[in-house]
């Protein structure tokens, strides 16, 4: 996750155009334009991270997250390397020990990279590793999971949770699921009536998105199972 990712999709999620948000923060559009394109010399100085903070609503944990990520900004080059360096290395050694691959059990589990629990995204569809979890077995390769980004499906759904979704199974009226509307990926609740079919989310500060005539529409799997504070 890069500063002007994270910026961006924080943004995107209060559903405010790079104008409504520079206004409301009180910086000019044009450098916070140049903020978020990842063009101005040096990343924004801490009184206008703390105005960009408060203007996203952060909470203390995203706010420091966010500050890490300027400050990842300003670091060197050649450090950068050597910190990705060290990880990738930490990360084999976790593996190794933790995450098994695909052939080595039918109980595998993809996990891919993220779902939008706000503003519709599905980031990559390569897998990203394979989790077991007990009581799943997964030997028809029907079940699979995905890392959510954003707050709209909470206190159902955390932010930074995981989805344990299952494929080919009906998706009832009330139940979550993971939508695709065109390329956009969604974790919502399917509402359906007599005049409308919607994705809803159970945090209320969220606007249903209604499904229209000749959308591209479909059912990925339906959620089975959350892992949260993991």
């Amino acid at each position: 996750m890069t500063f002007i990712r994270f910026l961006k999709e924080k943004r995107l999620e209060l559903g405010l155009s790079q104008n409504k948000f520079s206004k409301l923060i009180n910086i000019t559009q044009s450098y916070f334009n140049s903020i978020e394109r990842g063009e101005v010399k040096n990343p924004p100085s801490e009184e206008i991270l703390e105005k960009i903070s408060e203007g996203l609503n952060l909470n203390k944990q995203d706010k420091n997250y966010l500050f890490y990520l300027a400050a990842i900004e300003r670091t060197p080059k050649l450090i950068i390397n050597m910190m990705d360096e060290l990880n990738n290395k930490l990360n084999s050694k976790e593996k190794e020990v933790y995450s098994p691959s695909k052939e080595d059990s039918s109980n595998s589990i993809p996990l891919f990279e993220r779902i939008s629990a706000g503003i519709g995204a599905f980031a990559t569809e390569e897998i990203e590793d394979y989790i077991i979890l007990p009581g799943i077995n997964n030997r028809d390769n029907n079940i699979f999971a995905v890392n959510v980004v954003g707050d709209s499906m909470e206190p159902t759904i955390k932010d930074n949770s995981i989805i344990i979704c299952k494929k080919d199974v009906e998706i009832k009226n009330g139940e979550i699921g993971a939508f695709f509307i065109d390329d956009q990926a969604y974790v919502k609740r399917l509402k359906i009536t007599q005049n409308y079919v919607a994705l809803i989310s159970d945090n209320p500060n969220y606007t249903p998105i209604y499904i229209g005539p000749g959308e591209n529409f479909k059912a990925v799997g339906k959620v089975i199972k959350v892992l949260s504070d993991i």
